[in-house]
């Protein structure tokens, strides 16, 4: 009950007194700010936008970042409005220089304290994003005496835009991540937190980014540990297919007389020199973009097969904790009309189920494997369009849970691996669509239920702050032990999270009540699997 009350005096953000307090970094000074809301005991220090690299502009348009150059005088580092361009999406803040970081501090910066470190990637289909802008989202994660980092990277064209060869190899936006860590184990230390225990955690294609770096053998001694939420690398939406192709097509939507034959080099120049916005208004057209596996080269960030690496363990093995939310999907139905509309295309052509990464290219056997997906969800007579639960089951599953599984599955015989799926819904978590017989918790929900998301929590029900409770306590233990149940708390209902083992697929349910339960998805995962050994195209990328 006291963790309770603690969590809830948190809601008094309205009136807070700020202080200034320096720390004295390699490349100059920053002054960020004492935040102490009005129940004194609750007061940490947060730095916000800090650069970590040289602003990506000029000749380092997509380039690899750079380390960035010393300032006089004193930074003030007191808000990060930095924004990277979004695609679809015009914002007055929005630029290419914009790799900021934010760091939050339960302690005074320049001590000896030795903390525990989460760094947080953001979520948005590698497309749109941003760290945190103010200082009391982590707030919750003060109280646990965790050191947090935020950060931008580059997302759209700006950050993943790929030649396909060693001109713009891509994932610029996938090593600014990796070149924030190394910041973190650079400098850290001058915030109070303990570079040897840092854990990397991602949201949505943060998750996915997050397992990217589990993948990428560069980023091997830059965590200890990792948390991924609704995403895995072997997601379909999280690998760029016809990178190159797309690069082009950019070049010649700004200016037709481009052709496909230029050299990447001559690509690489002409995109070097057009404004920023003439890339950006492309986005009408090409607006997908994802990791893309390198070609060999020093300073790739991948350059081999996600779903070989992680089942023949070629990764930087550490603990992991991941999962999923239990209707990922769920808010494509928040406009019945228009869901409707749009499933509709299933029914028309079964085909159009099949996504493109199984890579079958024979109409005849993709309709029969269209057949047999819409057999996991629905009768040979029933229409998707008619069943609206059952669509978005599937959308869901093909979109989010099936990669999540697998991931987790594939890895799970190299490391320690806690796996879970978030089912509480309440009114905190934001999602008024309901559909009986499915799941209720929409994509990005659990999020509401580990950072500050409002600014009084007095008007949600005990169940909604017990939940977001036992969620911050689960993953902070880990953060903190990397073993989110280490000793029996009557919070957690005295319950041991076991590790998903190769003999046994075990995950924790938290929902009103936390429950260990068998085989996650069981309903539709273990039918898809043999979908996919049948008939998907092999060696598998993503799943």
């Amino acid at each position: 009950m006291l963790k309770i009350l603690l969590f809830v005096v948190l809601s008094f953000f309205i009136q807070i007194f700020c202080e200034d307090i320096d720390v004295t970094l390699p490349n100059g000074k920053i002054r960020g700010l004492k935040v102490t809301p009005v129940v004194t005991n609750l007061t940490y220090y947060s730095f916000l936008g800090i650069p970590f690299a040289a602003p990506p502009i000029g000749n380092l348009r997509f380039k690899p970042p750079q380390p960035v150059e010393n300032w006089e005088g004193t930074l003030i580092a007191d808000n990060n409005d930095a924004l990277c361009y979004q695609v679809g999406k015009k914002t007055e803040h929005a630029s290419e220089d914009c790799l900021y970081l934010n760091v939050y501090t339960p302690v005074v910066p320049s001590t000896s304290s030795s903390l525990p470190v989460l760094v947080f990637i953001y979520g948005g289909t590698f497309r749109r994003g941003r760290s945190f802008p103010g200082y009391k989202s982590p707030a919750f994660l003060m109280k646990e005496n965790v050191v947090v980092v935020t950060f931008n990277y580059r997302v759209g064209p700006f950050g993943f835009l790929s030649t396909e060869d060693e001109v713009i190899p891509g994932n610029m936006g996938l090593k600014d991540q990796q070149f924030a860590l190394k910041w973190v184990q650079q400098n850290i230390n001058l915030f109070g937190g303990d570079p040897r225990q840092v854990t990397l955690m991602g949201q949505s294609a943060g998750s996915a980014s997050v397992t990217y770096q589990l993948l990428s053998p560069g980023s091997a001694g830059l965590f200890r540990a990792a948390i991924g939420n609704s995403g895995s690398a072997l997601c379909t939406w999280a690998f760029q297919r016809n990178a190159a192709d797309i690069a082009y097509g950019i070049a010649a939507e700004i200016d037709p007389t481009f052709e496909r034959n230029r050299t990447s080099e001559e690509l690489l120049n002409f995109l070097s020199n057009v404004p920023a916005s003439a890339i950006e208004d492309t986005a009408d057209k090409y607006n997908a973009f994802a990791p893309v596996i390198e070609v060999p080269h020093v300073g790739a960030l991948i350059s081999d097969l996600m779903y070989r690496n992680a089942e023949n363990g070629s990764f930087n093995k550490v603990p992991v904790l991941m999962g999923f939310n239990s209707e990922e999907a769920l808010m494509m139905a928040e406009k019945t009309g228009s869901w409707r509309s749009y499933v509709r295309q299933y029914d028309k052509d079964l085909r159009t189920l099949v996504d493109d990464d199984m890579y079958i290219t024979d109409s005849d056997k993709k309709l029969l494997v269209g057949k047999e997906i819409k057999k996991i969800y629905l009768n040979d007579t029933d229409m998707f369009a008619d069943k609206l639960g059952e669509s978005v089951q599937y959308f869901g599953d093909n979109r989010f849970i099936r990669p999540i599984i697998k991931f987790a599955e594939l890895i799970r015989h190299h490391v320690d691996l806690y796996f879970y799926q978030f089912s509480y819904h309440g009114p905190l978590g934001g999602n008024s669509v309901e559909i009986p017989g499915i799941g209720k918790v929409a994509h990005a929900e659990d999020q509401n239920y580990f950072w500050v998301v409002h600014d009084n929590y007095d008007s949600f029900p005990d169940t909604d702050i017990k939940t977001l409770q036992r969620y911050v306590t689960l993953l902070t233990n880990f953060v903190k032990y990397l073993n989110p149940t280490p000793i029996a708390d009557d919070l957690l209902q005295n319950i041991t999270w076991p590790k998903a083992t190769e003999n046994d697929y075990l995950y924790l349910d938290i929902d009103t009540n936390l429950s260990i339960q068998t085989n996650p998805r069981n309903f539709s995962y273990s039918k898809w699997v043999d979908i996919y050994e049948e008939n998907a195209a092999k060696p598998f990328i993503s799943y």
